[in-house]
């Protein structure tokens, strides 16, 4: 068997009377044999192809090898030379002369832009920093010592042409080589890294040329010695003062809810409209009628989606909320593959902020937010999803814009919404806002309010609904779901996300039995009724809510003022109700075809509630009333079958539409 170079030099030390002493695994101290040495004063290191000796007295290394009749080849498990596979193809040969020279070629796949050992990247815990050295005999010197390292091909310079984005989200330390090629190699990686890393420092060996020298000394990684070299924005603590902090009030572009300069999450259930609720800001800061700091000031938005389609969904919705779509910007990433890439974050963030600084945007849709997110990281892992959304944060402060990202909640109910989004509980830590969208089953509504608000004065809530929306395209009319704000309201949305607690499923059963039994028995009767009476018999609102969800309790909107009435599915009669609708189902996005319904002709809609305006009655002179609200349908309504308003409002009903992917 083959001796490693390591058992290559301790059995020369021996043969030549020297006294070795073992320090571990692959670690020794010795007697040099190339001076006097009464106090052992070599050190020697196994490495995974390799051996590393270095005397302490001084000596060079090849007065080492030369006084034990060995080659600096010979410091090398294979003294005729290595090879060293990356994981793409490539393969590097080395060789030494007698001195130790290298000579070095490449086979393989010599296209490979992969690192050596970034393959191993995938099992490295979040935090762990790795190393990034100039040469494959220095990553296994890292390795020696437990530590991770990688290193780029074809030595110092060529650093351009290969592919960095297995260090994304990793925190980096860079082992610059000890000389002027090393020092500008080192620069290089540093400005490639320093978008995508979560933190990236330059050091250099404190003993020797590189990182395999200082291990040789029998130096620790921790031992490494950060430099400050131009360039690189060395890493250094600076004081300030409390009396030069200047303090500032803080500026809202939406009052209690969006501040300026801030990472802001819009967080809801599947299917409840939030890119149409994002489309809906975008449109008022575009057009600069959103109350705040931006309200009289037109202002560019950047939308950033990655699962609707630009042209036949995002677009549409924007425009159906009466954007600006001069002030609208899209982005899309250009590679040597295509012009059309998504945005991956962190690696994008810097090519991102320029767009911003450059585009005066002011408002940054993310949709969603997960996105964006590399692949790299995971959205349920702490450090992971601050190593992605602390970078946003901090450029939105930097830029004083907002962004603004788009998040789901689970399917759990409860009222604390950190915990409902998906993913780690660092999605709404990281953020300074929060705002969630629930939906009112009973009238189909929507509820917003800021469930996080580090900086809000007070909880603020808005009510809205989403309508259908005529939008003239290319190639014909759509119809697109467009929102409706309907003012403040006392209204929480965590009343509607909320199990109570203490409710478990038996009370749940309890509660579908109750209701049940209360409409069998007084058939269609008004929400407030149904709501007091359950809660004399100790039900709470949510729970009889999710009672009538369970039964598909049907809700009919009649009378005036407007009054919700439930009833049980085999009671309703919809050939005689004005306003009548099962649970609201979830809102839709128009498809491809449906936008594409431009030229054909389409049937006027009828109110099958009830008879047509010129069918004749029992009695032609009686005055006409309206089947909604009960009122007579005289004047501006003379000749219809119903009031506009109750007729606008049962066909916005009817044709609720909203986006089903945010």
């Amino acid at each position: 068997m083959n001796q490693t170079a390591y058992e290559r030099i301790l059995a020369r030390l021996a043969e030549a009377g020297k006294v070795v002493r073992s320090r571990g695994e692959g670690q020794a101290v010795a007697q040099c044999p190339a001076h006097d040495d009464r106090n052992p004063s070599l050190s020697l290191l196994k490495s995974s192809a390799s051996a590393a000796v270095k005397c302490h007295a001084g000596c060079d290394t090849s007065a080492v090898m030369d006084a034990l009749g060995l080659h600096m080849r010979d410091l090398f498990d294979n003294s005729v030379g290595e090879d060293y596979q990356y994981p793409g193809g490539r393969i590097a040969h080395r060789t030494y002369d007698d001195s130790g020279r290298k000579k070095f070629w490449q086979t393989g796949n010599k296209d490979d832009k992969s690192l050596y050992h970034a393959d191993r990247l995938a099992d490295v815990a979040t935090g762990t920093p790795v190393y990034i050295v100039e040469g494959e005999k220095d990553v296994h010197a890292v390795e020696s010592v437990g530590g991770v390292a990688v290193c780029s091909a074809m030595g110092a310079g060529k650093a351009k042409n290969f592919d960095w984005s297995p260090l994304t989200g990793h925190t980096v330390v860079i082992v610059a080589d000890d000389d002027e090629p090393g020092r500008k190699h080192a620069l290089q990686v540093h400005d490639i890294l320093t978008p995508i890393a979560a933190g990236v420092v330059v050091a250099q060996a404190a003993v020797g040329k590189d990182a395999a020298d200082h291990i040789a000394a029998g130096r620790g990684l921790d031992e490494l010695v950060i430099v400050d070299m131009p360039g690189t924005g060395g890493r250094r603590l600076r004081v300030t003062r409390g009396t030069d902090v200047k303090m500032q009030r803080i500026r809202w572009v939406m009052e209690d809810w969006i501040p300026a300069g801030s990472l802001t999450l819009l967080a809801g259930r599947e299917g409840l409209g939030k890119s149409t609720i994002a489309a809906a800001l975008c449109a008022q800061i575009t057009l600069g009628t959103l109350d705040g700091e931006l309200r009289g000031t037109p202002a560019n938005v950047l939308y950033v989606h990655s699962e609707d389609s630009r042209e036949f969904t995002v677009a549409p919705r924007l425009k159906a909320s009466g954007a600006d779509m001069s002030r609208v910007l899209f982005v899309d990433v250009e590679t040597a593959n295509t012009d059309s890439g998504t945005l991956i974050l962190p690696l994008d963030t810097l090519a991102l902020e320029e767009v911003i600084a450059r585009e005066n945007v002011a408002f940054v849709v993310l949709d969603a937010a997960t996105s964006s997110m590399s692949s790299d990281l995971s959205g349920k892992d702490d450090r992971a999803v601050r190593q992605y959304l602390e970078p946003l944060a901090q450029l939105a402060s930097r830029q004083g814009c907002v962004v603004f990202g788009l998040c789901h909640f689970g399917k759990r109910d409860g009222a604390d919404t950190g915990k409902l989004i998906l993913g780690s509980i660092a999605w709404s830590q990281v953020a300074r806002s929060v705002l969630s969208v629930a939906k009112d089953d009973e009238t189909g509504r929507l509820i917003v309010t800021n469930t996080k608000g580090n900086l809000a004065p007070r909880v603020r809530s808005m009510e809205a609904e989403i309508a259908s929306t005529a939008v003239h395209t290319d190639d014909g009319t759509a119809e697109v779901g467009a929102l409706r704000w309907l003012g403040e309201t006392t209204r929480d949305a965590r009343e509607l996300l909320s199990e109570p607690d203490g409710t478990d499923r038996e009370e749940r059963n309890e509660a579908v039995a109750w209701l049940e039994d209360y409409l069998t028995e007084n058939g269609r009767t008004a929400a407030k009724d149904v709501k007091a009476d359950a809660r004399k018999a100790g039900l709470s609102e949510p729970t009889i809510k999710r009672a009538a969800k369970s039964l598909g309790v049907v809700y009919e909107m009649a009378g005036f003022p407007r009054t919700s009435l439930w009833s049980l599915p085999m009671q309703s009669d919809q050939s005689d109700q004005s306003d009548l609708t099962r649970e609201p189902t979830e809102p839709t996005e128009p498809t491809g075809r449906d936008l594409r319904k431009c030229t054909e002709p389409t049937e006027s809609e009828t109110q099958s509630a009830h008879a047509p305006v010129n069918e004749p009655t029992a009695d032609p002179t009686e005055i006409s009333k309206c089947p909604a609200c009960g009122f007579p349908l005289d004047g501006a309504a003379a000749g219809r079958s119903m009031h506009p308003d109750c007729e606008r409002k049962e066909r916005e009903s009817r044709n609720l539409f909203g986006d089903d992917a945010a």
